[in-house]
């Protein structure tokens, strides 16, 4: 069963008011109430190498796949039929994997990873 964190005592701001494609926020924790509050506002953390902050972003147009009116094709079912889906399962090792320095453009610091171990614990 899913726990709500305590809510965050930090306020972000909301994506539209920046009016840019660029840092919207920065400072803030990583608990698991600031991650939630974050997300639910569009925003994504990220560590800025040239200040020792955490960043706030906000990509437009984001890519969101609404689940509530999702249709899968007859086709795409079939082509599913091939693989093996799984839900959590693996989330460290997935983590770590997206965590590799070898990747370009990596996001995921130690911290970041910390703190979505914790929030995954929790539901």
């Amino acid at each position: 069963m899913p726990t709500e964190p305590p809510a965050t005592p930090w306020l972000f701001p909301h994506p539209e008011a920046s009016g840019s494609d660029d840092v919207i926020a920065i400072g803030a924790d990583l608990e698991p109430g600031t991650l939630l509050a974050a997300y639910r506002a569009g925003l994504f953390p990220m560590p800025a190498d040239e200040i020792d902050a955490m960043v706030w972003w906000s990509p437009d147009p984001r890519g969101v796949l609404p689940l509530d009116g999702l249709r899968v094709s007859s086709s795409l079912r079939r082509s599913c039929a091939r693989f093996e889906i799984r839900v959590d399962t693996a989330f460290a090792e997935v983590l770590d994997a997206c965590a590799d320095p070898r990747r370009p453009r990596g996001w995921i610091s130690p911290d970041i990873r910390t703190a979505y171990l914790e929030l995954h614990r929790l539901g």
